[in-house]
């Protein structure tokens, strides 16, 4: 839940809609390419989990409620996202996220 927050407050601030693709990509591996081995693996492992808690984030917030508690957050206090902020580094997270154990 932390981790699906943070994205979309990451995507909601840098605009990602008004970048292309490719710098998206840039910006992404310019963070995945720190973590080692066994840091990627984890959120290679993690992505199955925070793709679509980000997108109940975006659609049905009220619902997920409890879980973001949970998380230790405070639901009326999570940053908003655009869905197409959201997209834009959906997508290429989607490519260049590796299936977990690859």
């Amino acid at each position: 839940m932390i981790a699906a927050a943070s994205l979309l407050q990451w995507a909601e601030n840098a605009r990602l809609a008004s970048r292309t693709p490719e710098a998206v990509q840039e910006a992404f591996y310019s963070w995945y390419d720190t973590l080692d081995a066994d840091e990627q693996e984890s959120f290679a492992e993690a992505w199955t989990m925070i793709e679509p808690d980000a997108l109940s984030l975006l659609s049905d917030k009220d619902s997920m409620a409890g879980r973001i508690e949970d998380a230790g957050l405070d639901p009326d206090t999570l940053p908003g996202c655009t869905l197409k902020n959201w997209q834009a580094l959906q997508t290429v997270l989607d490519d260049c996220v590796p299936a977990a154990g690859q």
